[in-house]
């Protein structure tokens, strides 16, 4: 398939199963709630924001799995409820997990680079550096399960920073060229690993299989669903924030409080209920387009493997183990 075939499709089984798909990400909803009671509530110290995104995590990453069992079953005319995609994704957890903390890492690695490039060479007033910080990490902004690039080089930076070693902060930037190769080669292993049941190493390398000779295509497809998904994000919570304002439901809250809260997320001279009602819409919106690229992943390995080994469509489905 072309790339507009594979986003088509994506969006065609997403309407088509939608009640199958929104089983699977109330998991995921569930567990973005857990670590917002957990972010609201805990007192500030040193481990906070990983022992939020820890909590979080086997939630995000059950509902992972178990879009792309889902989403395996269906595009082959299957049938499968959310229970079952979600318990075979579940049988799978620790092999998911360890295919995801290095892929995560590396396609973290990047997006890091880009904000400190930015806020430590860049002199831009501080709203505008924001801003710029953000779009430049547009590419890389889906859902993942868990954050792993973020936590280590934040602690990693601050811990390096108090012993005035500055040199850390451009390690990202260094890195960035080679994580970018290393997220994409790495892109189909929990794919793999659900679809194939092959072990974690295999998963690896059957990974670099499949992406061997077709890097640029592969790329271009995760960019393409990563840019998407940002922008259907932002474009209901800008719709919610005006619907908010123009219905006065949120006091003084005007457009500017909107654009602070794209750049910012949390800015602290926003109106509180204002700023609570957008944080819940994110969580909803953020849970509703996680599917979109997992799907779209999905398909793209299916497609690789349809070039690379010269499947029949019918051939490749009764290869996946899907129950």
């Amino acid at each position: 398939m072309r790339f507009a075939e594979i986003l088509d499709t994506t969006f065609s089984l997403y309407r088509e199963h939608f009640l199958l798909f929104l089983g699977i990400i109330s998991v995921d909803f569930f567990g973005s709630s857990v670590a917002y009671l957990l972010g609201r509530f805990l007192p500030n110290f040193f481990l906070k924001d990983f022992v939020t995104n820890l909590a979080s995590m086997p939630f995000t990453l059950v509902s992972m799995g178990g879009i792309i069992v889902a989403t395996a079953t269906v595009y082959f005319g299957g049938h499968i409820t959310s229970r079952a995609a979600l318990k075979q994704a579940g049988h799978w957890f620790w092999h998911m997990l360890a295919c995801q903390l290095p892929w995560g890492f590396v396609f973290e690695i990047p997006r890091m680079g880009f904000g400190y490039l930015i806020v430590f060479v860049i002199d831009l007033e501080f709203t505008l550096l924001l801003f710029v910080s953000v779009l430049l990490s547009v590419p890389f902004s889906i859902r993942l399960p868990i954050r792993l690039g973020g936590i280590i080089f934040s602690s990693v930076y601050l811990v390096l920073l108090r012993r005035g070693l500055m040199w850390v902060q451009f390690i990202p930037v260094v890195l960035a060229p080679f994580s970018v190769y290393f997220a994409v080669r790495w892109l189909f292993t929990t794919t793999a690993v659900l679809l194939e049941r092959i072990p974690i190493r295999s998963a690896f390398g059957r990974s670099s299989e499949l992406t061997r000779g077709r890097w640029w295509r592969v790329w271009g497809g995760l960019i393409s669903f990563s840019v998407l998904s940002f922008a259907i994000q932002r474009i209901i919570e800008i719709a919610v924030g005006f619907i908010l304002i123009l219905t006065r439901l949120v006091g003084a809250a005007s457009s500017m409080d909107i654009i602070k809260w794209l750049v910012i997320y949390t800015p602290i001279d926003v109106d509180p209920l204002f700023l609570t009602i957008m944080m819940w819409v994110g969580f909803v919106v953020r849970a509703l387009i996680f599917p979109i690229w997992v799907i779209g992943i999905t398909l793209l390995y299916f497609d690789l493997r349809i070039r690379k080994e010269g499947f029949e469509i019918e051939e490749a489905a009764a290869t996946v183990n899907v129950a």
